[in-house]
């Protein structure tokens, strides 16, 4: 059985949501994974989500209803439309943001690396993300990159006019960072300083021509920047008041406060942008003279309405992908299994095949292509199989696999 416990922005505050991104998260998660029955788990922890998929006997949910915590539970084929609708983007602050793809990969990855993911949930997420690809082609929705940092650039530009002349110091160094950087230089930032808390700054600056600043720096170039943007994963505050005083903060990898840096600038105007969760800003940095705060919350409040009609065209592909992941669908899971085997054998066999006949670099460049066709065409008759089941006609989709590839019905 697939279950989903979630949390997120559109159900809770984000008071709670900071508290499952730390601790409390992982002590859910430990006692959810040592219940009998879990086969398998991944967990989705975002800005403004956190969310548990498990995969898990029949028996176990009894024991799930009691450990869930302030977390919503959602099961079977409610649970696979749920995240269908969260890689597509509709549940997103602001719909369509392209960054919850690769969150969602990664959720996926890690699972996979630590062992959790289950046969059950890799083929879920795996078709999740190929109905966020569908979604985007037929409807286009993600294609123009709406993200949470270009709706907190629009909200900064109340105070900002030329963007082109503002310096900025940008706080972290993970994939948000990349994004984070790819939308102030669409807007035409040139002066960009990175900071990373962690210490990992002078790679992230030396890989896209970055000034990177540490230890005393750091004071000095908070003080002259106009706009500062923090998204780090940090489970630390990693900007407060004492910044905007000309000194250094203290972090634990800071292990002393530095002396008073560059010039106290208390009449000049800036905003400070706190994307993370965790937070990494001090919500009292506002009490400092001409400092405007956008964190998760502001920046929700300002969350643009989304093209209704684009939005229920991409809801009505997402219902129809989820439906094959309906459990009366599930009879034909190893019959599934069965047909991705024999296309992987195939695959295999052609991929010998190129990389005796080419050279290494072009060898790998159509790997690459060849795993993406057979995963794009494995797709539709995988979500034709369980739409088959669930309408009675499993044994058509079994006749077929027979005919046509000499697939016999499993036992």
């Amino acid at each position: 059985m697939l279950l989903c416990l979630t949390a997120s922005h559109r159900t809770h505050d984000f008071a709670a949501l900071e508290q499952l991104s730390g601790d409390a998260g992982t002590a859910l998660v430990d006692a959810l994974l040592a219940a009998d029955g879990v086969a398998g788990s991944i967990v989705l922890s975002t800005c403004n989500r956190f969310e548990v998929y498990l995969d898990v006997a029949p028996h176990t949910l009894s024991s799930i209803q009691r450990l869930r915590g302030p977390l919503t539970l959602l099961r079977g084929e409610e649970a696979a439309r749920h995240l269908f609708g969260v890689t597509a983007g509709l549940e997103s602050v602001v719909i369509g943001e392209p960054e919850i793809t690769g969150q969602v990969r990664r959720a996926l990855n890690r699972a996979e690396s630590h062992g959790t993911a289950t046969p059950r949930l890799q083929r879920i997420f795996s078709d999740a993300l190929a109905t966020r690809r569908l979604v985007r082609e037929r409807t286009g929705l993600g294609a123009a990159r709406p993200s949470l940092i270009r709706l907190a650039l629009d909200l900064a530009s109340h105070r900002i006019t030329d963007w082109a002349e503002q310096k900025v110091l940008l706080v972290g160094t993970g994939r948000y960072a990349t994004s984070c950087l790819e939308a102030l230089r669409d807007r035409g930032v040139q002066a960009i300083s990175v900071w990373s808390p962690s210490g990992r700054g002078a790679g992230f600056g030396a890989r896209h021509g970055l000034h990177q600043v540490s230890g005393h720096a750091v004071a000095a170039t908070a003080s002259a920047a106009d706009l500062i943007v923090c998204c780090t994963t940090s489970p630390e505050l990693v900007v407060g008041p004492a910044l905007f005083q000309g000194q250094c903060p203290v972090t634990a990898h800071a292990a002393a406060q530095c002396p008073v840096g560059g010039p106290h600038s208390g009449h000049r105007r800036r905003v400070v942008v706190d994307l993370g969760l965790p937070r990494n800003v001090d919500p009292q940095v506002v009490d400092q003279p001409g400092v405007e705060l956008l964190d998760l919350e502001a920046i929700k409040l300002h969350a643009p309405l989304h093209h209704l009609a684009v939005a229920d065209d991409a809801e009505a592909i997402v219902r129809q992908a989820a439906a094959a992941h309906a459990e009366d669908a599930d009879s034909v899971g190893p019959a599934v299994a069965a047909l991705r085997s024999h296309v992987g054998d195939a695959l295999e066999a052609e991929l010998t095949r190129v990389r005796r006949r080419y050279d290494p670099e072009t060898a790998e460049k159509a790997e690459a292509a060849l795993r993406h066709f057979a995963g794009v065409l494995l797709h539709g008759p995988s979500v034709r199989a369980r739409e088959l089941a669930g309408s009675g006609r499993r044994d058509e989709f079994l006749d077929g696999l027979s005919a046509v590839f000499g697939i016999e019905r499993p036992a």
